[in-house]
């Protein structure tokens, strides 16, 4: 029996349906929104500031759930909520330590934060270590939790200048993309102000 073939006509208005519907898709799919943490607003000097002490900040440890590229939240029951087209501009860990760098500088001018890792050359007096173990919104509140450590490298083994300090602040914000990424900025702000602190005792 030969095989049952469609007139050209239906076919050509079979393609042209279907060109339509994809297209149709594409105009419908929205649009995908990017977000980074910010820094208290820099002040600039009237005039050129020496750099003095060098502080190293080094690797931000996040917990693995984190990475997601997606901004995501953990609900009470242990379920991760995504935030829809809402996704990090850089990797979150990256991120957190860019800011902290930025707010440590701002509140002290004189200061040379240097990424690890670092030259040999180019050692800084102190170590920051940053062990963030959560970053969660729960009943509209952002919570951010962390372990940090001031380390004087100035010395041959390296000793603890700051004993390992927990740091746990929350504070209202919006169950939103915007809300959250805000609410998680000025957290990071009062760790900063906390770091900074240390800092300027031993310093």
């Amino acid at each position: 029996m030969p095989n049952a073939q469609l007139p050209r006509s239906c076919t050509l208005w079979l393609v042209i349906a279907l060109q339509s519907l994809l297209l149709m898709s594409c105009q419908s799919s929205v649009p995908k929104n990017y977000y980074v943490l910010t820094s208290e607003p820099v002040t600039i000097p009237t005039s050129s500031t020496p750099l003095e002490i060098k502080v190293g900040m080094g690797i931000v440890d996040i917990p693995e759930y984190l990475h997601f590229t997606q901004l995501v939240y953990q609900t009470q029951d242990g379920q991760l909520q995504r935030l829809a087209n809402s996704y990090w501009a850089e990797p979150l860990d990256q991120g957190i330590s860019r800011v902290l760098r930025l707010n440590l500088t701002q509140a002290a001018p004189n200061r040379q934060l240097i990424q690890y890792p670092w030259r040999s050359d180019n050692r800084p007096k102190y170590s920051i270590k940053i062990n963030i173990l959560t970053m969660n919104l729960a009943d509209n509140q952002a919570r951010i939790e962390a372990l940090w450590t001031l380390t004087d490298l100035s010395e041959k083994a390296g000793t603890t200048a700051n004993p390992g300090q927990r740091f746990s602040a929350s504070l209202a914000a919006e169950p939103s993309a915007t809300g959250l990424v805000k609410a998680y900025s000025q957290l990071l702000q009062r760790l900063s102000m906390e770091i900074d602190q240390a800092l300027k005792t031993q310093t």
